[in-house]
């Protein structure tokens, strides 16, 4: 970058300018971090309540040098970017992977909100709207010297930043999240110091000199003002070349301010290549020889005890990529999930004596890849628990955020409490379907015609109440699904293990694990139609709806695995032990079985136990709803047809 003038006079002009413009930190100049009505995020809101859209404009471009006579362009490793996270758009650096820069204008918090945000939170220059802040219990930092402070006595932030990380700041352990607004050169060599933490504290005498004067005369002059810059200990010689690199860095900012493109433009772009351009200024080229880059990394998830598991892509071997991983993560690199080819992942256990097993990954990942098909048996995640890779030929179904979230979903620890707060979930949802459904018969029976009654328990009735039912666990499971229906069963079947169990499922469903209708005079069609219905609508609420909540936090007996009975099944199959005889207490069939009147309901409701055990083997094995509910609907029509001989 070419300095835009080299005599002390020119760089006197732009610091002239920054007063013009309002960034001369005057002591007495108005107090950054206004008040305003604001959504949870901190985002500024409008007098509507309706948020302030970020504003999107012409990136300010920068022009290389280091602001000193004779510089030239000095080429260095990009190593800031942009990463699309939960949260949005995102700014960090391939060395600081677990720092997260989040630059937007209308970004302020008042303390409580600041301590809503999480731990390891950093609030820099009039984000934060409260005093100064140090909490290290809470891993909270406001780095401002605008309110609640003797500002003339006070680090700016640049300075402050600095501090932290010389007295040992752990950004290196677990997530950080830094916020900023408006990227003045306060605030971006902030950001700078604290994404270059490594480098900082291993620095040379020559390679602090680039950098310390220029951080120090900053905050001299954004804290207290021009007049107090000429007293922060810089020889006249380095006061001069300091002002020119500043003068440099401040020129692009200055000329958008003047043209009137600056207030429109992108803070979060403008951040990203001023952050660049101060690495032309403080690196050589030398400085990077043993910089380790994977190609892209796409993020990375937290798998517990400190570990992370990182999802990347590069054309490189496994264990190339290992080696350049551990450079930057160090111990907290867990798992790698690296992607070669599109969709083709190796996964990598990097910390052998950690304790991480990749069988757990392995079968959360077949439980919710939708490549996992079962067609054939073998194309699944798979290998040792060391090593291993995504289904072949084809590949996966996920996206990386996809398979980053089941990661982090995999060794994810879940307490009894969490266990019965989502079973309690899932079966209320699946009581609400089951009481509307049964009030539905109440409705019908209140508003059929007098003069056409319907027959109690008749498939009119049954019908009924299977489509309130059906219609009602499909919405839930669309709803809830978000678009991974898959996981609920909505697939076609995989594989014949679950043919081993067709034909108990099938006598159990027979012997009074489904809902048919009482005899009448009407056609046949409706009754098998009626008896359809049920069996879809049982099976859709129950192995779809019930299961599919509670699959992502337990086992499944999938095809491929050894045979158990998992918890999603028992809940499921406890709900319909529940559904026949509430359903079924007005159906003919069921006061009429050939026992005593006292065993009739634990009769029913045992051999309901029993039907919905064995349909969730089969949901299980067959990763689909629909062999269940052939089954079911097959055995309600054996039951139906032979019922009559059967009870003379």
């Amino acid at each position: 970058m070419s300095p835009s003038s080299q005599d002390p006079a020119g760089a006197e002009s732009v610091l002239s300018a920054r007063a013009e413009t309002g960034d001369a930190g005057d002591p007495d100049a108005p107090e950054r971090g206004e008040t305003r009505d604001r959504d949870p995020q901190g985002r500024a809101l409008d007098g509507t309540g309706q948020q302030l859209p970020m504003r999107h404009a012409p990136v300010i471009h920068f022009r290389s040098g280091d602001g000193t006579e004779g510089a030239e362009s000095v080429e260095l490793p990009r190593r800031y970017e942009f990463r699309d996270t939960e949260d949005g758009r995102q700014l960090v650096c391939k060395e600081a992977p677990g720092v997260f820069v989040r630059v937007e204008r209308s970004l302020v918090f008042s303390e409580q909100e600041a301590r809503r945000l999480g731990e390891r939170t950093i609030l820099l220059d009039g984000v934060g709207a409260f005093a100064p802040l140090v909490d290290g219990a809470a891993h909270l930092y406001n780095l401002d010297h605008h309110e609640g402070c003797l500002r003339a006595f006070t680090l700016a932030s640049c300075e402050q930043a600095l501090v932290l990380v010389l007295k040992g700041l752990e950004l290196g352990r677990g997530d950080w999240s830094i916020y900023a607004n408006e990227p003045d050169l306060d605030t971006v060599f902030a950001i700078w110091t604290l994404l270059n933490y490594r480098r900082l504290r291993e620095f040379d005498d020559e390679a602090r000199d680039r950098i310390v004067p220029l951080l120090r005369l900053e905050g001299a002059i954004d804290a207290n003002g021009f007049e107090v810059a000429e007293f922060c200990g810089l020889p006249q010689a380095a006061l001069r070349r300091e002002k020119a690199r500043l003068d440099r860095l401040m020129q692009d900012e200055l000329e958008a301010k003047r043209s009137g493109i600056w207030s429109n433009s992108d803070p979060a772009e403008y951040t990203l290549e001023l952050l660049c351009e101060i690495d032309r200024m403080v690196y050589r080229p030398s400085d990077f020889q043993d910089f380790a880059s994977i190609e892209e990394e796409y993020g990375h998830v937290d798998i517990g005890s400190g570990k992370v598991a990182v999802v990347c892509r590069d054309g490189a071997g496994i264990y190339d990529v290992e080696k350049r991983l551990k450079k930057v993560w160090g111990d907290r690199l867990g798992i790698i999930a690296l992607e070669r080819e599109a969709q083709h992942y190796t996964l990598r256990r990097a910390a052998p004596l950690s304790g991480i097993d990749l069988t757990g990954a392995y079968e959360r990942l077949n439980v919710l890849d939708p490549a996992v098909d079962g067609r054939p048996a073998g194309k699944r995640w798979g290998g040792s628990e060391e090593i291993g890779g995504s289904p072949r030929p084809d590949g996966t179904g996920l996206t990386p955020r996809e398979v980053g979230k089941i990661l982090k979903l995999a060794f994810r620890r879940v307490t009894p409490v969490e266990h019965l707060q989502k079973a309690l979930t899932a079966v209320s949802w699946a009581l609400l379907l089951l009481i509307s459904s049964a009030a539905s018969i109440v409705a019908w029976r209140f508003f059929e015609p007098l003069d056409r009654p319907t027959v109690l328990g008749g498939p009119i009735e049954l019908a009924v109440a299977s489509g309130v039912l059906l219609l009602g666990a499909a919405v839930a499971t669309l709803r809830l699904s978000r678009g991974w229906t898959w996981v609920y069963g909505w697939r076609s079947p995989a594989g014949r293990q679950w043919w081993v169990v067709a034909l108990p499922a099938l006598l159990a469903a027979a012997a009074g694990g489904a809902l048919v209708p009482a005899r009448t005079d009407a056609p046949l069609l409706h009754a098998v139609g009626a008896m359809l219905a049920a069996a879809l609508a049982v099976e859709l609420c129950l192995r779809g709806l019930v299961h599919g909540q509670l699959v992502l936090d337990n086992r499944l007996s999938t095809t491929g695995l050894s045979w158990f009975v998992s918890r999603p099944n028992v809940v499921a199959a406890l709900l319909h032990a529940a559904l026949v005889p509430i359903l079924g207490a007005v159906w003919l069939p069921l006061t009429s079985w050939p026992v005593e009147s006292w065993l009739r309901w634990p009769t029913a409701a045992g051999i309901a136990f029993v039907c919905g055990l064995l349909m969730g083997s089969v949901r299980e094995r067959s990763l689909s709803l629909w062999p269940c509910t052939l089954l079911l609907f097959l055995g309600a029509l054996a039951r139906w047809l032979i019922e009559p001989w059967w009870l003379g």
